[in-house]
């Protein structure tokens, strides 16, 4: 009960941010394994960055450091195959919780913590008739995050880099970002 009746809780407060997603969905791998089913060429095209949003409450414990819990959520990262000149796309989305402990001085702040996160998608892609299975629809897991950013009253901007969203080993983000706390 004495933690929330700090000075620190009168500068602790909500807030949300927005900015873009840049991943990898591994677009090129699929390409190949649906060439390696199918024994034809693929051509592959994908997107790599995507819409990017965040709820957080951030508890200040000193004027220089922090506890901060969220959850963020991302829009599709699609890729388009082609396979004798017919077309599928699939996507990818990205949500999940996350804590992590910060420290801040002269306006800039870092840090560091974990999330549990999942990716959401299609197991199967459809070419011409023919149905490729390529993996789980979905997969998650926990992994490590670090950031930092600017933060001048209660306006911030940084980067983010959450690492093995959906516990999948190469499906590694980086956020840009702008925010307000409440």
């Amino acid at each position: 009960m004495l933690f929330f009746c700090t000075k620190a809780f009168a500068e602790s407060g909500a807030g949300i941010e927005g900015g873009l997603a840049y991943g990898d969905i591994g677009a090129e791998d699929k390409a190949q394994q649906i060439a390696n089913l199918s024994g034809s060429t693929v051509l592959a095209e994908w997107e790599r960055a995507t819409w990017y949003g965040r709820f957080f409450y951030e508890q200040e414990l000193t004027s220089e450091s922090f506890l901060d819990v969220g959850y963020f959520m991302s829009g599709s990262l699609d890729a388009k195959y082609t396979l004798s000149g017919v077309s599928a796309t699939e996507g990818y989305t990205a949500s999940g919780f996350e804590a992590s402990y910060g420290i801040k001085n002269d306006g800039l702040f870092f840090k560091g913590g974990v999330h549990q996160s999942k990716i959401d998608g299609v197991a199967n892609i459809t070419i011409g008739g023919t149905t490729y299975n390529l993996a789980s629809a979905s997969e998650s897991g926990m992994n490590f995050l670090f950031g930092g950013g600017v933060e001048d009253d209660k306006v911030r901007y940084g980067v983010t880099y959450y690492n093995s969203v959906g516990g999948v080993s190469d499906a590694n983000f980086w956020i840009l970002y702008y925010g307000i706390k409440f």
